[in-house]
């Protein structure tokens, strides 16, 4: 889901892009909207953007396989603040995710696309398809494994029409058996993860997955349990990389540079990376993030709501 910038085609990068504003501005309208009828949704968003930025950044290794990969968050976000307003989260995460070595400034809208509208609606789907014939831990799980495989076949796909559109079937599949069996594991991981934080939800501040006027404070807390957890998997799953002595690169890459090994993927973020290292690239993302979706968006409502 991190396409690197010099691999896509440049009428496909616009192509990506055109179809990911659609659903962006589709987003921005509803978000605006429900900031409207319920003030505590911005914030909310914001706390699930970073839960999103965080999931979707981090290389979690898969030692069985001898590489690493990326669960999404998205399937999840969309049960909580909507399915459009996921797409605008995961626009704005991708973009920071940029500044830290992970894709490109050009294939925003592709990574956008798959991450962001197939990890997204395709895991919703699967949630309201679900959830009146199955217990909700399932039908969230299932949201959480349909949407992690197909953001990655996803990005198969867009290598394949724009790489190879003599014979695009076939290299589809070929790139997508490349991101399969390392991406399997964090699916399942995906699925039980999903399950558990909106049975967990569910339990304790129902209106947060069928949205009210919910307050803060709780959902806060649940918020950085999250956070946490996460932090737990990662570590478990660095050390089992560790022991194995793999370097773990992550599939995307492989993948990318395999698809199009004269591509030469030196981006902003690489860059930064290897001129200050990630603590303070994360740190820049973060603080850049932080002020846009928790002070310059508010302004900006603001400043309309006087005009």
């Amino acid at each position: 889901m991190h396409i690197s910038d010099g691999i896509l085609e440049p009428q496909w990068c616009i192509f990506w892009y055109a179809i990911s504003a659609i659903f962006i501005a589709l987003g921005l309208r509803i978000i605006n909207k429900r900031i409207k009828d319920d003030p505590s949704y911005l914030p909310r968003i914001s706390l699930i953007g970073a839960v999103v930025f965080v999931i979707s950044v981090w290389h979690i290794p898969v030692p069985v396989t001898g590489s690493s990969s990326h669960p999404v968050g998205t399937p999840l976000a969309s049960i909580i603040i909507g399915p459009f307003a996921t797409v605008v989260v995961s626009a704005i995460a991708i973009f920071f995710q940029t500044f830290v070595g992970h894709g490109g400034l050009t294939t925003i809208g592709a990574n956008t696309f798959s991450m962001g509208i197939v990890g997204t609606f395709s895991g919703y789907i699967v949630y309201r398809m679900l959830k009146n014939i199955s217990p909700l831990w399932f039908s969230a799980g299932m949201a959480g494994f349909v949407g992690s495989m197909l953001t990655y076949i996803t990005a198969a796909l867009e290598l394949a029409l724009s790489l190879n559109p003599g014979n695009v079937v076939y290299y589809w599949k070929l790139y997508a058996m490349g991101f399969i069996p390392t991406q399997l594991p964090l699916c399942v991981a995906e699925f039980a993860f999903t399950g558990y934080v909106i049975k967990h939800i569910s339990e304790t501040k129902p209106e947060v997955v069928a949205p009210a006027g919910a307050r803060l404070d709780r959902f806060t807390k649940i918020a950085l349990m999250l956070m946490i957890l996460i932090t737990s998997l990662l570590a478990i799953g660095a050390y089992l990389g560790h022991l194995r002595g793999s370097d773990m690169a992550g599939t995307d890459s492989i993948v990318g540079a395999l698809a199009a090994p004269g591509a030469i993927s030196n981006g902003i973020g690489v860059r930064l990376m290897a001129r200050f290292g990630e603590p303070v690239g994360f740190a820049l993302v973060g603080i850049i993030g932080g002020l846009v979706t928790g002070y310059y968006w508010d302004a900006l409502k603001g400043r309309k709501s006087d005009d």
